[in-house]
């Protein structure tokens, strides 16, 4: 996710601006026929350090990659992890460290 520092810009946004990155992870929704909501986020990134060895979030070892369910479990997948989340609370269940 990206966002727009306003106060960078005084004369106005232009139009092509990309913002900075600010965040990556897996957003999970609630879809239902009259509505879509946010339930909650999902992140690998564990601290500022993983960040800056990576240089930027959205090329970041942590950057997931692919999502999956199976059962009530929802895994997320990185180049350095696989975390397992309860698909109901999203409670995390488990990660598993990659070399």
């Amino acid at each position: 996710m990206a966002e727009i520092d306003e106060s960078k810009y005084p004369n106005g946004v232009p139009p092509n601006t990309y913002g900075d990155y600010v965040w990556q992870g897996l957003y999970i929704f609630k879809i239902t026929e009259n509505d879509i909501s946010l339930r909650g986020r999902i992140i690998h990134i564990e601290s500022s350090d993983d960040f800056l060895k990576s240089g930027y979030w959205f090329y970041s070892d942590y950057a997931i990659e692919r999502a999956l369910y199976i059962g009530n479990t929802l895994y997320t997948i990185s180049n350095r992890m696989i975390k397992m989340n309860d698909l109901e609370s999203l409670e995390e269940i488990g990660v598993l460290k990659l070399p």
